[in-house]
């Protein structure tokens, strides 16, 4: 029998949600100034994440570069992001974090990864390929924590009609509640 059949329904669900990778960059991967590079994920579906902001870290430097905020994180969304790099100091020691800025909610980070020179020769032999079909957003320059987010990204729409769902039910389960009590009180 297998181990998933004899979990409680709720642990299930809570073991499937709490999956957030991120896939590009990869360990050791090379990212170029000048050039496009693609950051992607993948993500539960049941966490309860509708949307989530995108920072950039050095390991020995202090600072963030603020790339994008509200992304979407919907199923149907792409999962990716194109980063056109535009005269960041070269290093090996950068992490994407995904987090929640406002509330400080850390959902993952990525492997360490390098970021060349334009002139510099990569030592991985691939170059990533842009994806298309999602938003290209130019960073440049040196971190710089009292800069906003570079690309601010519409709200998801999908989460304004589930916030109206469980307001009604919260404002439904506190009128139950309140005929309740005046029935007791009545009786």
């Amino acid at each position: 029998m297998r181990l998933l059949n004899l979990l409680p329904i709720p642990l299930v669900a809570t073991v499937a949600s709490a999956y957030f990778e991120i896939t590009s960059p990869s360990e050791n991967a090379q990212w170029r100034n000048g050039g496009v590079n693609v950051i992607s994920w993948e993500k539960g579906t049941l966490d309860g994440i509708d949307s989530f902001d995108i920072e950039m870290t050095r390991l020995s430097e202090d600072g963030l570069t603020y790339i994008a905020s509200t992304v979407p994180a919907e199923k149907a969304s792409p999962s990716s992001l194109n980063v056109y790099l535009e005269n960041i100091p070269a290093a090996d020691d950068y992490f994407l974090l995904f987090l929640n800025a406002t509330h400080g909610i850390m959902y993952t980070t990525s492997p360490r990864f390098t970021i060349l020179n334009s002139s510099a020769t990569s030592t991985s032999g691939s170059t990533p390929t842009p994806d298309r079909a999602v938003a290209t957003v130019t960073i440049s320059g040196t971190p710089n924590p009292t800069q906003g987010f570079v690309t601010t990204f519409a709200a998801a729409s999908s989460a304004l009609p589930n916030l109206e769902w469980r307001a009604l039910v919260g404002i439904g389960a506190v009128l139950v509640a309140g005929l309740g009590g005046a029935v007791c009180v009545l009786v």
